[in-house]
């Protein structure tokens, strides 16, 4: 290669970037800042400088490109190729994209170091006018690929600008037009990956657009496999959203390829991609139960096929975090699962695998498939019905099998006396928790079982134990006082989780003052702003989504996002009931507060109805639960006679029934002449039991302390009857279910068809446009909510006071609601669960249209002017806080913006204006020149100028 000279160059690459460097000097010119332009517009310098470039580039290799003086040369090759790129010679520019091509292909990531967001914009703006050549354009898409892939990891300011340029360029409706050219579709898909994959605000776009996902739809099983692997990593990207869920997920043809995908007539390629699709999908719970349910057997063969492949670790691991997302819920996959002999699946995995503990520690994805597997197996024997049954072969049983190795790594857990490595840690916490469900479970034949030999393992180990327990609540304290619990905290809170379910170790968790330090901790979680989820503990649960995750609809993890805070109570719900210095109130404050908090989780949600049902107490007070319950005293309103066998009259409100127990409305009833409808209770049917279910019915909680013996196992038979399960399961003390939710108050039900038959009354909203209502029964063609004015009466003073003043409104069966329809539902809302619902600017915002998004904006300032005369309470201050997020300037466009102020001045809703003045003030200059400001009257106008004034 010649002499080396300068740091390791040759001669010849010193002389190529020589020439190199005379030709840049004739188009490259320098402003006062020193910051240099391609300036030429001379096709013979450009193709010479072209030329050189190439021959300089063909020198190169990624280690020399890597050199000071190759570094220099190559900012204002970038530099001049940015020029050049926007060239009119037709010459000039296929040449410049060639090279191009070859500069990103050599330097790889290096091109983070370099001034690349020109170059974005320059190559998205070809790709916008459509001016390549069509030569050139399958070069052009990659070049512009490969950049972005490269830029996709950095964060801030230069994440943004790519962003912005993107948009300016509408990049993604060039890749729709490019999607249907075959010479350049996998370069186009490519693109495409990578700008939803590293761009998460553009994936709304693509949704959107029903010609491109038909175009996905279509490729997704491509017999190509560069593809098909390409298009499932879009839409895997796009599930990412859970707007981009319902979006694939109506199209019924695209699941089932998807499914097919999975299966083993796939190439592993496809298998993996499709895998990985499908977790993202299901994550959705709600959106993806019912094709999940539909599809089952197909998914879990394709799953469990690739679990129990001997080898190809990559399809094994992604068929893993599938079936661990999968499992997450409650369905008929799990026992599908069982039919595959999924327990056999596990012992081959875990057997095979740790018969050498070398090489699991040595092979991360051989330690994550372990990891998961556990993760799996607790999940499925949470979920087990009561009676379930292993199957057995021969003499062998593979779920005992299970049973036995998770109890003797907890014996290693318990023995522990050093250190060990952070795989190993992260090992044992998938492995305590599979046994702490196992000892949980609901199946007596787990539960049984793994009590039984965790007994046998432990008879001998006190004094260990008595070390653990004590490690564990020291832990704890230090957690109270605010430590970041770290992995092995969590695994030993774990640990005392399996043996406070048992007598003989609950006395010793007592005896070290256990009930208060674990109090002490809970109210010190829910002080604390750093909740610790499972997924910031356990790096091999970051893996499972590949890519950012927005538009957090997602189906969250029941345990909630604060680990701590739910083993704690797990722990408590297994000790408080033997204590003897446990306390109402120790115990009644900081659950009632988890109970009505909602930003935490539905486990320790039902955790906490658990324990207080322990003293008596059941469901949960809540704001909105006080005020309907207030109106069982209301008897004027009253459409049923509940007559016992004693003789005792009691009125109730169908409406309220049908929403909470539909159990208590039967069919078959006389009618009075003053309209309420006789019920006659069976003879068995207790006064005393009958108030405390209703009055669980009408508020959400109940006490029952004063309660004796044979009452309560009346109130437990009638509860039973009537449908309570959420009830019925506190008022036997049985643990909650995994995945169960916790206990809630709403009645929105009596919006449906239960409730129709109790609508009194009936809320029309101030709207020209016609809608035929869904019930046949019903003439009224304007559009309109079938109501009730018992709950109308709870939720509104106003309304209380129309239907008692004895005017003319008070006795009509229409009540005009002077607000559009929009406002009319989010106002029904209100009235049947206590909150007005939120709009988030997220993607499904950013894909309205601007007479979308000025609709639901006017509907918020409607409902604000409407609180004030109507004396809705909270409802304006709710209002305001979901509006200061949406009338940001860049989330929503400044035309709707003014429309709103506009709008929100003339209701004399000042606070909104101001709000949405103080948004707009910033780019005041530019409403001006652009003519906005005039629109807006010289009142708001002057408000605008004031503000941005204050700004300067």
């Amino acid at each position: 290669m010649g002499k080396e000279k300068q740091g390791g160059l040759s001669d010849r690459l010193l002389s190529l970037r020589h020439r190199l460097h005379e030709s840049l000097s004739l188009g490259l010119k320098y402003d006062n800042e020193q910051e240099a332009k391609w300036v030429c517009i001379d096709a013979s310098i450009e193709s010479q400088t072209l030329k050189r470039m190439d021959a300089f580039l063909n020198s190169l290799s990624l280690s020399l490109s890597r050199h000071p003086l190759i570094q220099a040369s190559i900012s204002k090759i970038i530099i001049a190729l940015t020029g050049i790129l926007k060239s009119h010679n037709t010459a000039s520019l296929n040449h410049a994209i060639e090279v191009t091509s070859k500069l990103v292909f050599i330097i790889q990531t290096g091109i983070r170091d370099y001034p690349t967001l020109e170059m974005i914009a320059s190559l998205s703006h070809l790709l916008s006018l459509n001016r390549i050549p069509p030569t050139r354009k399958s070069s052009c898409l990659t070049a512009l690929s490969t950049i972005l892939t490269n830029m996709s990891s950095v964060s801030g300011k230069n994440h943004r600008k790519i962003k912005d340029i993107l948009e300016t360029n509408s990049i993604v409706v060039c890749i729709s037009h490019f999607l249907k050219e075959i010479e350049c579709f996998t370069e186009a898909v490519v693109l495409l990956r990578t700008v939803v994959l590293g761009w998460p605000a553009l994936r709304f776009r693509v949704w959107k657009d029903d010609s491109m996902m038909k175009v996905l739809g279509e490729n997704c099983d491509n017999s190509l496999i560069l593809i098909s692997t390409n298009v499932l990593k879009v839409l895997s990207s796009l599930a990412l959203c859970s707007h981009g869920v319902k979006k694939m997920i109506e199209n019924k043809a695209l699941f089932s390829k998807i499914i097919k995908c999975m299966g083993k007539s796939s190439p592993v390629e496809v298998r993996i991609e499709s895998l990985i699709l499908f977790r993202h999908l299901v994550r959705f719970e709600e959106v993806t139960s019912t094709v999940r349910d539909a599809n089952c057997e197909s998914i879990i063969e394709a799953i469990t096929d690739a679990m129990a492949l001997s080898n190809g670790v990559p399809l094994i691991l992604e068929a893993c975090r599938t079936a661990s997302v999968l499992t997450c819920t409650d369905g008929p996959h799990h026992l599908q699962l069982w039919a595959h002999d999924i327990d056999a699946i596990f012992v081959d995995i875990i057997f095979r695998r740790c018969s050498n503990k070398q090489s699991l520690l040595c092979n991360k994805e051989i330690l994550e498939v372990d990891q998961h597997v556990w993760d799996i197996l607790g999940f499925l024997v949470a979920y087990l019905p009561r009676q379930f049954h292993p199957k057995a072969t021969g003499e062998f049983c593979r779920l005992d099998d299970l049973i036995s190795f998770a109890c003797s790594w907890a014996l290693n857990v318990v023995e522990r006396s050093r250190s060990i490595s952070s795989d190993m840690l992260h090992m044992e916490e998938p492995v305590c928790r599979a046994l702490l469900l196992m000892l949980l479970a609901p199946c007596n034949y787990i539960s049984q079982k793994s009590r039984s030999i965790l007994s046998v393992l432990f008879k001998t180990c006190y004094d260990p134990l008595s070390q653990l327990v004590a490690r564990v609540l020291s832990s704890l304290q230090s957690i109270s006082a605010g430590v970041v619990p770290t992995s092995q905290a969590i695994t030993d809170m774990v640990m005392l989780g399996c043996l406070s379910t048992f007598p003989q170790y609950q006395t010793l968790i007592l005896e070290r003052n256990g009930l208060n330090i674990l109090l002490d901790l809970i109210k010190g979680r829910l002080e604390s702003d750093i909740p610790v989820d499972r997924e910031k503990l356990m790096p091999y649960l970051k893996k499972i989504y590949v890519g950012i995750r927005c538009c957090s609809k997602q189906f969250e993890d029941w345990r909630g996002a604060d680990l701590p805070l739910f083993y704690a109570l797990v722990c408590l719900s297994q000790l408080i009931e033997i204590s003897n210095d446990a306390t109402q109130d120790s115990t009644n404050s900081p659950f009632q507060c988890i109970l009505s908090n909602d930003h935490i989780g539905e486990g320790p949600k039902s955790y906490c109805a658990y324990i207080l049902s322990l003293f008596g107490f059941y469901g949960i007070r809540s704001d909105f639960g006080r005020k309907i319950g207030k109106v069982f005293d209301m008897k004027e309103l009253a459409d049923r006679r509940f007559i016992l066998s004693d003789g005792y009259l009691l009125d109730v409100h169908g409406a309220i029934l049908a929403a909470r127990c539909p159990n208590l409305v039967p069919r078959n009833v006389e009618a009075l002449s003053n309209k309420k409808t006789i019920v006659k209770m069976s003879e068995r049917v207790d006064r005393e039991a009958l108030d405390k279910i209703l009055g669980y019915v009408y508020s959400g909680f109940t006490e029952m302390n004063d309660l004796d013996e044979g009452c309560l196992k009346k109130v437990k038979v009638l509860t039973s009857n009537c449908g309570l399960e959420s009830l019925s399961q506190m008022l036997n003390k049985e643990w909650p279910k995994w995945g169960s939710r916790g206990p809630h108050f709403d009645l929105t039900r009596a919006l449906g068809p239960d409730g129709y038959p109790f609508s009194d009354v009936i809320l029309e909203a101030k709207s020209s446009k016609q809608l035929a209502c869904n019930y046949s029964s019903c003439h009224l063609c304007t559009r309109h909510v079938h109501s009730h004015r018992v709950i109308l009466c709870a939720s509104c003073e106003y309304m209380r006071a129309l239907f008692s003043s004895g005017m003319n409104d008070s006795f009509s069966n229409i009540i005009k609601v002077p607000t559009g329809w929009e406002a009319l539902v989010k106002l029904t809302e209100f009235f049947y669960r206590g909150k007005i619902p939120q709009v988030n600017p997220d993607c499904h915002w950013k894909s309205l249209t601007q007479e979308e998004k000025l609709s639901e904006l006017i509907a918020y300032t409607e409902l604000s002017s409407l609180a004030e005369y109507w004396l809705l309470e909270g409802i304006a201050e709710d209002i305001l806080s979901y509006m200061l997020s949406l009338l940001s300037h860049g989330v929503t466009d400044e035309e709707v913006i003014i429309e709103v102020i506009r709008f929100a001045y003339g209701l004399g809703q000042h606070r909104i204006v101001e709000m949405g003045v103080t948004n707009l003030a910033p780019i005041y200059n530019k409403l001006r020149i652009s003519g906005y400001i005039a629109e807006t009257g010289d009142e708001v106008a002057e408000m605008l100028r004031v503000e941005h004034v204050r700004l300067l």
